[in-house]
């Protein structure tokens, strides 16, 4: 008999291990602000969270009808077709391997100048090695330390935002970060200011790749939501925690300069004293290393799903064996991904390429304008899907029609904005540097629908099961393997 073990507090824990607040904070926040130099980026937390609800109406109906660990791919190849499902899985991997990689930057970069040692090239191999070989390893292992750091992270956030808010800047709370016109004054560099946002939440959709191991069909729907409900108001407390400490009118300032004074965390050194501030830095920079893995685990299983269907090669489902039980459920998979992930590393530092405003900056920006293109597209597969009979009829209409398409508006939108006004971010003003990303997604999608062509020509039966493979006993491990998620 088949067991499932995920159950909603796991699933938690995956998702936030993905998003991790506390590399939000460091990374995503305090980049943001030295990019754009918009004060209102709190607000833009809560505006991308909300167009992510919308977004995320169809691709958790999906997730609750039709679980599999490929979700964009299943779900657009059951909505819209085969060659739909094809290019959205070419998408999907593209741009969460750009977000997994985009982390290596930023952690080598970060432990170089905490440390005052090596280069960050050598930090960020390190980091790479060790996500390759928990890749490898049994996921459960990991299950208590991601809990323990989890907690922890949040604990040190609360922290930071009750320090900022009991001691902030002239005695005074400002409320101007939490204004309109502090995020829309600025339009040339609002685009640059969603884009990261954006990319501080890629990671909630990765609850539906485990779907298929939930103690119940609603397991990874429950969990998404209460993510849903709480990151951008966190991101948001987080974001707005800062000016309110520096006062409004340095806070740009003091993020471009962070790497030499050690903001945020001279918050933390402020409120709590130097012990503290060597705790949050050792919490920031296992956040990294989380998430890298979460994005690693989540990239493992995607390929494991596509490939058992036979549209890439088979043998990239298969499970490895370490002493002679299942080590994991992604072992040919976990080894491409970590091959692709040192091989950008090697040539960005063969480039000489910025690991910050370079590496992380548009990695992360790109990952953002994929995920977000992928995610439009299942809300419209989700409306044909619901005509084509899926859900048995029993849906209501925010379901079937009105939640998605007013999810593909708010996403289309968003999208439009990211890439017209990305130049500020991007640190360019040519625009056919401005192009690179949108380009560079377009042509992803082009080549999906190029190798569809190919599996429907060669593989008719193949092409025709996109997006309706089962579970089987390495994805959802039977009682007597031993195997644990």
């Amino acid at each position: 008999m088949i067991r499932r073990h995920i159950n909603s507090f796991n699933a938690l824990q995956f998702m936030v291990g993905a998003t991790s607040p506390m590399a939000v904070l460091v990374g995503g926040v305090v980049n943001t602000y030295a990019t754009t130099g918009v004060l209102g980026t709190p607000l833009a937390f809560l505006v991308v969270g909300a167009a992510l609800a919308l977004l995320m109406v169809g691709y958790l109906a999906m997730t609750n009808r039709e679980g599999n660990a490929a979700p964009a791919y299943a779900f657009l190849g059951l909505g819209l077709g085969p060659s739909w499902g094809i290019a959205g899985g070419v998408l999907m991997f593209a741009a969460t391997n750009a977000i997994q990689i985009s982390l290596y930057g930023l952690f080598g970069a970060t432990t170089a100048e905490l440390t005052g040692v090596g280069h960050w090239t050598g930090w960020a191999l390190a980091a790479w090695g060790l996500v390759a070989v928990f890749g490898l390893a049994n996921f459960s292992l990991g299950k208590v330390f991601i809990a323990v750091v989890g907690v922890a992270e949040l604990v040190m956030i609360g922290a930071v935002i009750l320090a900022a808010f009991t001691h902030p800047h002239d005695g005074q709370v400002s409320a101007a970060p939490m204004t309109v016109g502090a995020l829309w004054d600025q339009r040339a560099t609002v685009g640059g200011v969603f884009a990261l946002t954006v990319a501080a939440f890629v990671g909630v959709e990765s609850g539906a790749a485990y779907a298929e191991e939930g103690k119940t069909d609603k397991t990874m729907v429950h969990a998404t939501v209460a993510t849903l409900l709480v990151l951008p108001v966190l991101y948001c407390a987080m974001a707005w925690a800062l000016p309110v400490w520096t006062g409004p009118d340095q806070i740009v300032a003091e993020a471009r300069n962070a790497g030499h004074t050690g903001f945020p965390f001279t918050i933390v050194a402020a409120g709590y004293g130097g012990g503290m501030v060597a705790l949050a830095q050792l919490l920031m920079l296992t956040s990294f290393f989380i998430s890298a893995l979460s994005f690693h685990q989540v990239i493992g299983r995607y390929v494991h799903a596509i490939a058992r269907e036979g549209v890439i090669p088979a043998w990239l489902a298969d499970v490895g064996r370490i002493g002679g039980r299942m080590a994991g459920a992604t072992a040919p998979a976990s080894l491409l991904q970590s091959g692709i992930a040192v091989a950008v590393i090697g040539v960005c530092a063969l480039l000489r390429v910025d690991p910050i405003g370079g590496m992380f900056i548009w990695l992360s920006s790109g990952a953002a304008v994929g995920v977000l293109v992928t995610l439009v597209g299942v809300s419209i597969a989700t409306v044909f899907y619901f005509r084509k009979g899926g859900g048995l009829g029993r849906d209501p209409l925010i379901v079937r029609t009105a939640g998605p398409v007013l999810g593909a508006i708010v996403g289309s939108a968003l999208v439009a904005v990211i890439v017209v006004n990305q130049a500020a971010l991007l640190g360019v003003t040519s625009v056919g540097l401005q192009a690179v990303i949108p380009v560079l997604v377009l042509v992803t999608i082009v080549a999906g629908f190029w190798y569809a062509r190919r599996v429907r020509r060669l593989w008719p039966d193949r092409y025709a099961a996109v997006g309706r493979g089962r579970p089987d006993e390495v994805m959802v491990p039977d009682q007597q393997v031993g195997f644990r998620v």
